[in-house]
């Protein structure tokens, strides 16, 4: 009797160890290991976190006058699309790798190529490189940005992972979206915008330091372990040691990583998105060439092949269908969509509309912009405590939805008030804080509400998939943006530029630099001012219709109990104890 019970509770762990992945059996390493160890790793993070959204906030300023070294400040769309095609695709492949190689390594790769694409900018010569780095620059901030929420939450509670999940990003981001701007400002009047770049390229690596030192020593002293109890983690399963070199990577890119399907989605979203945002009025004859018709079509045929072959053929597809049997999941993504193609359709132009219409210079502009992510970061907080006391994430959900809506609305006045000025900084700030208040209510609700209903071992790629969806809605809205900017703004200035100015309308069409060299009340100013406003007052009108199907969605979200999961390990632990007693009372009889 006691050697049966000893055989089964022996048998269900090496069961569930063998079925879980590499990433999650590291992070259990990490999860039992002494509070020092913890607390060294978590600080790593922190400081990691906080050089990354430094970095970032301060190179973002740089965009408009890099790509205007070019002479191409319009292109700006087309590399945002490009840069978030690059993100969509990199979430569910950088959660699947993080099983598969642990979270450990993807945050060292992803450090490692955000470096590379630091270097790139800051020695780009052309668009082309610019877009390079993008591309990197996109893969290493998803790559450290979702590593960061998936090991966050290996080694937190329902109750409590919002508070953690939110600490991180809004401990740094707060400072440093000002600090990045002031920074930024300093470099553009002292320096040049490529030492702009070139500095975090050196910062970055520095400061990964603590974080990677720590979880590499750590995996080191438990690397006997971790090979004892993963030694064929789920995720590859299928690849056997005898098999060919041919067949192992048959294996990992064809099934473990669908290679076709990822090159579909490629294809499908690249074809159909990135012609779309070049339209306008400085390529408005495009609509008439059999071969633009031609991509957009082969797009929408190669994304929907893309739907069938992951829904019905790949073996282990993209994205994962079997989440869609999860209505919160599909809500939550729904949510994420709809609210991601509206930022990116107003956003993307509008710190050069602050600069050129509102006369901003570019730190302030952009720390104008910053101001819904500040918003956000605190409102993360404060609805991480609220879940903790309520209970309860949904009510979070609806209250940050309709706060959304309302802060964007605001935008369609603000933009051209009366038709002939920009509303002044004090109410830009409060409707871009209304938006971030909101979108840091529903966002870190939903996605608690959305690990909740997945289990542990989906919670990588269900994340991952959430933050993808993200991305879609933001190539969609930055594809969007492109195309109403460039069929408007050129034939605004052309209509309104007096006589004598006419044949600079592409020029400033071109530039923000260009645009800004015309003095503040001048014929040619007001002009272009006008056209600016009316330009970003469509952006703000188009915007806040996409977030309307926010309003059905947020009410399929699941209202679950976020305590489930303690309730759960007190029932794991309590048949624990009860087996254990069962088998000491029966040793003592035996005896």
């Amino acid at each position: 009797m006691s050697n049966q019970a000893e055989e089964s509770i022996h048998d269900g762990h090496d069961t569930e160890r063998v079925e879980k992945s590499a990433g999650v059996v590291q992070s259990d390493q990490l999860k039992s290991a002494p509070r020092r160890w913890m607390i060294a790793a978590f600080s790593g993070l922190y400081i990691m976190t906080f050089v990354f959204q430094f970095g970032n906030y301060s190179t973002s300023t740089y965009a408009a006058y890099a790509t205007s070294a070019f002479k191409g400040h319009s292109l700006l769309s087309a590399s945002r699309v490009v840069e978030t095609i690059a993100s969509l695709l990199s979430y569910p492949i950088v959660a699947k790798l993080s099983d598969m190689i642990g979270r450990v390594e993807l945050f060292a790769f992803s450090i490692g190529l955000s470096a590379v694409s630091l270097v790139l900018y800051a020695a780009c010569q052309n668009v082309e490189t610019y877009f390079v780095a993008g591309l990197f620059d996109a893969i290493g901030n998803v790559g450290f940005g979702i590593t960061q929420q998936i090991f966050i939450s290996d080694l937190t509670t329902l109750r409590n992972r919002g508070l953690w999940l939110s600490l991180p990003d809004s401990i740094a981001s707060i400072p440093t979206l000002y600090l990045g701007t002031i920074v930024a400002d300093a470099f553009l009047n002292h320096s040049t915008w490529r030492w702009g770049y070139g500095m975090w390229a050196i910062v970055l690596p520095v400061a990964a330091i603590p974080l990677l030192l720590t979880l590499f020593l750590w995996e080191y002293r438990t690397k006997k372990t971790v090979q004892e109890t993963a030694k064929t983690p789920r995720i590859l399963q299928d690849i056997q040691p005898e098999d060919s070199i041919l067949t192992k990577t048959y294996k990992l890119f064809w099934v473990e990583l669908d290679f076709l399907g990822c090159l579909l989605l490629i294809a499908g979203l690249s074809l159909i998105l990135i012609p779309i945002s070049l339209t306008g009025s400085s390529n408005s004859l495009a609509w008439k060439h059999a071969n633009f018709i031609a991509m957009i079509v082969v797009g929408f045929v190669l994304f929907a092949l893309f739907f069938v072959w992951d829904s019905l053929f790949a073996k282990k597809p993209f994205i994962p269908f079997r989440l869609v049997k999860h209505k919160t999941i599909v809500a939550a993504c729904a949510l994420s969509v709809c609210d991601f193609m509206h930022y990116s359709l107003f956003t993307v132009f509008f710190p050069s509309y602050l600069q050129v219409a509102g006369h901003f210079s570019a730190g302030h502009a952009t720390r104008i912009d910053n101001s819904l992510r500040v918003a956000f970061q605190i409102a993360s907080l404060v609805v991480a405590v609220l879940m903790h006391y309520s209970k309860r994430a949904k009510i979070w959900v609806l209250v940050g939805v309709c706060l959304c809506i309302l802060g964007q609305g605001l935008e369609i006045y603000l933009v051209n008030v009366n038709g002939d000025h920009p509303a002044n900084e004090a109410s830009f700030i409060t409707a871009k804080t209304l938006v971030g208040v909101g979108r840091g209510f529903y966002q870190t609700a939903a996605q608690v509400c959305l690990q909740a209903v997945v289990e542990r071992d989906e919670v990588a790629v269900a994340t991952g998939v959430y933050f993808a969806a993200m991305n879609f809605g933001g190539a969609i809205g930055t594809s969007i943006s492109g195309a109403i900017w460039r069929s408007n703004l050129l034939y605004k200035l052309t209509s309104y530029l007096p006589d004598a100015s006419k044949s600079k309308a592409s020029s400033i069409f071109g530039s923000i630099v260009v645009a800004q060299k015309f003095a503040v009340g001048s014929t040619e100013r007001i002009a272009i001012d006008r056209a600016y406003r009316e330009t970003q007052k469509l952006l703000a009108i188009a915007a806040t219709c996409v977030l309307v199907p926010m309003l059905l969605a947020m009410w399929f979200i699941k209202n679950v109990d976020l305590t489930k999961d303690q309730k759960k390990g007190e029932e794991e632990t309590n048949r624990n104890n009860a087996a254990e007693k069962t088998v000491v009372g029966d040793d003592k009889s035996d005896s």
